[in-house]
């Protein structure tokens, strides 16, 4: 609405400028008439008497966009010629037939064909002449806007692509730093808690994961790898409580034998921990791994019991990355299925690996 409320305005205020031009070069025709003796102003017959050519003008102009532009020039010479002729028939209506109605006990001048196609022929070249300008005018005003988008385009993938290596810069530099001196921490550890050092080895594979998780061209990497960070993710979390959560990870086939696209599984993974009741032993976190190499599908599914009381605030920006990557990946051969119900959450994920065989969604995580 905005936007045609904008435009409304434009285009009004575009027209407003037309029409003071088209009186002020009205006004400075009446002006030289105005030194003849006899001469009464009358604006009525100064209107009339333009009309023809301002229809000629703006008309021309249209012609103009419409074939000169796309270089269909026979099209362009028929135009014109029609053009023209409509030029004579306005001018004879204005000057026989309404000119003698407005200007009324002047005489009536005799139609002579010749005289009347010479002087609207000359008219004609004038206006057109008037019409090509403002149409050269009008293409050099929309190339330079063209070129300076194209400069602020320019400009602004520039200042996109300096943004996005200063933050990959940082993303690896606070890494290799988080990681050194964990390493540090763990030999520092050794002597005096087995726990912790245990602990800081395993945030050290972790943060190692995330700085080189081994990607081939195609981006995926083995399953396997990604199954090993996510026990180290179940692990350090273990850890922080006490290995009082009740989580059972159940892996189905050769998670060595495929490859998948990195850091999808432990989101979710992570989705669990942060929002699920993990603590109760009648409620474990479910997570289940299944690789069908026969049917080239990896199905991954996770249900949790929801936690109670006040919930963490969630902008799900990690769940529209995940679905983002996968459809980026896998197209349409993949599904994530969410169930979020009153007490439980599930996740449910079939990406199929061999694009020859459909997937059959009504048939994932039956078993």
């Amino acid at each position: 609405m905005m936007a045609f409320s904008d435009n409304l305005r434009k285009n009004s205020k575009t027209v407003a400028i037309h029409i003071i031009v088209w009186l002020i070069y009205m006004a400075i025709g009446t002006m030289r008439k105005f030194l003849s003796p006899n001469y009464h102003i009358d604006v009525l017959d100064i209107i009339v008497t333009e009309l023809p050519m301002i229809t000629v003008f703006y008309l021309n102009y249209l012609i103009l966009m419409k074939f000169f532009s796309s270089k269909k020039y026979f099209m362009l010479i028929v135009a014109e010629v029609l053009l023209f002729v409509l030029c004579l028939v306005l001018y004879y209506i204005t000057g026989y037939i309404i000119g003698p109605v407005i200007n009324r006990g002047d005489p009536i001048p005799k139609f002579v064909l010749t005289p009347h196609v010479v002087y609207s022929l000359w008219l004609f070249m004038i206006y057109e002449f008037y019409s090509f300008g403002y149409y050269y005018a009008r293409q050099a005003i929309k190339r330079e806007k063209q070129l300076r988008s194209m400069d602020m385009d320019k400009l602004r993938i520039e200042q996109n692509r300096l943004q996005a290596e200063y933050a990959f810069l940082r993303a690896q530099i606070n890494p290799h730093f988080l990681h050194n001196t964990l390493n540090f921490f763990y030999a520092k550890s050794l002597p005096y808690s087995k726990d912790l050092s245990e602990g800081i080895l395993t945030l050290c594979e972790i943060m190692r994961y995330s700085l080189n998780s081994g990607e081939d061209e195609q981006g995926t990497v083995l399953l396997g790898k990604e199954v090993e960070h996510l026990n180290n993710v179940i692990k350090i979390n273990q850890l922080r409580f006490s290995n009082r959560l009740q989580i059972e990870f159940a892996i189905e086939g050769d998670v060595d034998s495929v490859r998948i696209i990195p850091l999808v599984l432990i989101t979710l993974v992570e989705n669990a921990f942060k929002h699920g009741e993990l603590t109760k032993e009648a409620y474990p976190l479910e997570i289940k791994l299944v690789v069908a190499e026969d049917s080239g599908h990896i199905y991954f599914s996770i249900h949790n019991r929801k936690k109670t009381g006040p919930k963490e605030l969630s902008h799900g920006i990690g769940m529209d990355n995940i679905r983002k990557r996968l459809h980026a990946s896998y197209k349409e051969n993949c599904s994530l299925v969410i169930k979020d119900e009153a007490d439980y959450y599930t996740v449910e994920l079939s990406v199929n690996l061999n694009l020859k065989k459909p997937v059959i969604y009504d048939q994932l995580f039956s078993s």
